[in-house]
C-alpha cells in the first residue's frame, strides 16, 4: 500500500472518530469519506497495514478505531502538514 493511501485512511478514520482512540467507525463510512466505492478492497487492506503498525484496531464487526498510537501519529502528521 502506498503511504498516501494509508495516510488518507488514517486521516478519514481520525476525522470520523473526532481524533478519539477506541471510537468504532464502519468501513463503509471510511470508503465514503475518502471517495471510494462501497466495499472497495483497498480500504480493508489499508486498515490491515495500519493495524500491523499498531495505529488502528479491528473490532471484528466491520468497524475499526484509532489506537492511542494512531491518534498520536495523526496529530503529528497534521502538525507537520500545517507548517
Amino acid at each position: 500500500m502506498s503511504r498516501r493511501d494509508l495516510l488518507h485512511v488514517l486521516t478519514a478514520l481520525a476525522a470520523l472518530a473526532e481524533d478519539q482512540p477506541g471510537v468504532p467507525v464502519a468501513v463503509a463510512a471510511l470508503d465514503e469519506r475518502i471517495g471510494r466505492g462501497r466495499q472497495d478492497m483497498r480500504t480493508p487492506l489499508d486498515l490491515a497495514n495500519l493495524a500491523a503498525d499498531g495505529l488502528v484496531a479491528d473490532h471484528g464487526d466491520g468497524t475499526w478505531s484509532l489506537t492511542e498510537a494512531g491518534a498520536q501519529r495523526h496529530r503529528e502528521d497534521e502538525d507537520y502538514a500545517g507548517r
